[in-house]
C-alpha cells in the first residue's frame, strides 16, 4: 500500500512539474471560434412574435445583422434549428409549388421535407437581401424521389446551401436533429461531390458533369471555352420565369435524359412552361378587356354628345387607359410561344379583337383632337358630322 501511494505521489510531482515547464515555455492555444456563433446567440433571441411569417423573421434578421454572410447564415441556421424532417411525407415532392406558399406553410407547421427547408431558406434570404435560388436535383440516380436545395450569392460569389442535410439525419426510419455545419455555403467544386442539379447552371462550374459523370465520380476535363457560369447565371437572373423555364429545359435536356428522375422533371418544367404561357394570354386577355370596357364608355360618353359636360383637360384623360390596356395586351400576346392548337386559335381571334378595338380607338382619339381643337360653339356639330364611332370591340 505504501508503495502504491509513493508512485501517486511520484506521478503527482512529475505531472506538476510538466505544467510549470509548459507554463513558462509555451503559449497554451486558444479553443478555434465556433464559426457565426454571435450570430447564432442573435437568432436564438428571436421572439416568437417575429417567427410567425417571412416578412416578420426576414425584419428582425436585417435589423440584427448588416453584412449578406451574416444575414444569410441566421436565415439558414434558423431554418436548419427550427424545422423538423417530415419523414412520413419524405416521398412527397411538389417542386412546381410556389415557394412564397411553401414558405409560409413551412413557417406555420415546422415541419416538412427537403422543398420546405430550400423554399423557406430562400424566401428569408431574398426578403434579406440576399439573392436565392432554390436548386432541383439529386443526390444518386437510383434515388426516385429527388432532392432540393440553394444557391446563394453572398458578397458577389456564389455558394450552394442545405439546410435539409444540416437539421440531421434520418436513421431507422425517425429524425435525429444534429446541425451540420458543412452544408453552409459550401464551394461549388465540393457541393458536386454529393448534390447534383437537374439544370448543369447550378453546377456553377467551368466543366459541369453529366448526369454520368455524377453517378461515377469522375470529374471531367475543362472545355476550351469553360463553361461562363457567371455570365450565364447573370442573364438567368435578368430573364423572365418562361425564359427562365424555357432555357432551364433545354440545359437539362442537352446535358442528358439519362433517369426516369430527369425525365419527370423536364417534363415538369415543359408543363410549367405550358401554363406560363396560358397565364400570359389570360393576363392579355385581361388587358383588352379592359382597355375594351373603357371604350365602350367612351362611346356611351360620346353618344351622349360629351354630356354632362367635362372640361378639356378631364376630356384629354379618357383614352389614354385605353391606349395602355391595348399596348399592354398586344406586348403580353406577343410574348406567347405555344404549339398548342387550342392556345393558338384563342390567340388568333384575341389578335381580331384587339385589331378592331384599335381601329375603334384610333377613330376615338381623331375625334377628340378635332373636338378639343374646334371652337366651342361649333363643337356639338362635330357629332353629326363625325366618322361612325358606333363600332365598339366585342
Amino acid at each position: 500500500m505504501n508503495s502504491f501511494c509513493c508512485r501517486c505521489a511520484l506521478l503527482a510531482l512529475l505531472l506538476g512539474l510538466g505544467g510549470a515547464g509548459q507554463a513558462q515555455g509555451v503559449k497554451a492555444r486558444a479553443a478555434p471560434p465556433v464559426p457565426y456563433q454571435a450570430v447564432d446567440a442573435r437568432m436564438r433571441q428571436v421572439p416568437d412574435s417575429a417567427t410567425r411569417s417571412v416578412r416578420g423573421l426576414a425584419r428582425y434578421i436585417n435589423a440584427s445583422f448588416s453584412t449578406e454572410p451574416d444575414k444569410a447564415r441566421a436565415a439558414f441556421g434558423w431554418v436548419a434549428r427550427h424545422i423538423r424532417y417530415d419523414v412520413d411525407h419524405r416521398y412527397r415532392l411538389e417542386l412546381e409549388r410556389e415557394t412564397t406558399e411553401v414558405a409560409q406553410e413551412t413557417l406555420v407547421k415546422r415541419r416538412g421535407v427537403c422543398q420546405h427547408y430550400a423554399g423557406l431558406y430562400s424566401a428569408l434570404a431574398n426578403q434579406a437581401g440576399v439573392l436565392t435560388y432554390v436548386v432541383p436535383g439529386y443526390s444518386s440516380l437510383r434515388d426516385p424521389i429527388g432532392h432540393a436545395w440553394c444557391a446563394s450569392r453572398i458578397n458577389g460569389q456564389w455558394y450552394l446551401m442545405d439546410p435539409t442535410w444540416a437539421a440531421g439525419r434520418v436513421i431507422k426510419n425517425k429524425f435525429t436533429f444534429r446541425f451540420n455545419n458543412d452544408y453552409f455555403m459550401v464551394r461549388p467544386a465540393v457541393f458536386i461531390e454529393s448534390h447534383m442539379p437537374f439544370d448543369p447552371l447550378w453546377q456553377l462550374l467551368k466543366a459541369p458533369r453529366t448526369p454520368q459523370q455524377f453517378q461515377l465520380g469522375t470529374k471531367p476535363a475543362t472545355p476550351s471555352p469553360p463553361f461562363a457560369f457567371a455570365d450565364s447565371v447573370a442573364a438567368y437572373v435578368r430573364q423572365s420565369p418562361f425564359q427562365q423555364l424555357r432555357s432551364s429545359s433545354r440545359r437539362v435536356e442537352q446535358n442528358g435524359v439519362k433517369s426516369e428522375l430527369i425525365f419527370s422533371h423536364l417534363n415538369r418544367l415543359r408543363t410549367r412552361e405550358e401554363n406560363c404561357q396560358i397565364d400570359s394570354f389570360n393576363a392579355a386577355n385581361q388587358a383588352y378587356n379592359d382597355g375594351a370596357q373603357q371604350l365602350n364608355d367612351f362611346m356611351l360618353f360620346f353618344n351622349r354628345q360629351f354630356l354632362p359636360g367635362q372640361t378639356d383637360a378631364e376630356l384629354q384623360l379618357l383614352l389614354p387607359p385605353v391606349t395602355a390596356s391595348f399596348v399592354r395586351s398586344r406586348a403580353l400576346l406577343t410574348a406567347v410561344r405555344t404549339r398548342n392548337t387550342a392556345l393558338l386559335a384563342a390567340i388568333k381571334d384575341l389578335q381580331e379583337s384587339l385589331q378592331e378595338g384599335e381601329t375603334s380607338l384610333g377613330k376615338g382619339l381623331a375625334f377628340v383632337d378635332r373636338y378639343l381643337h374646334a371652337p366651342e360653339l361649333l363643337r356639338p356639330t362635330l357629332f353629326m358630322n363625325s366618322d361612325n364611332l358606333s363600332a365598339t370591340p366585342k
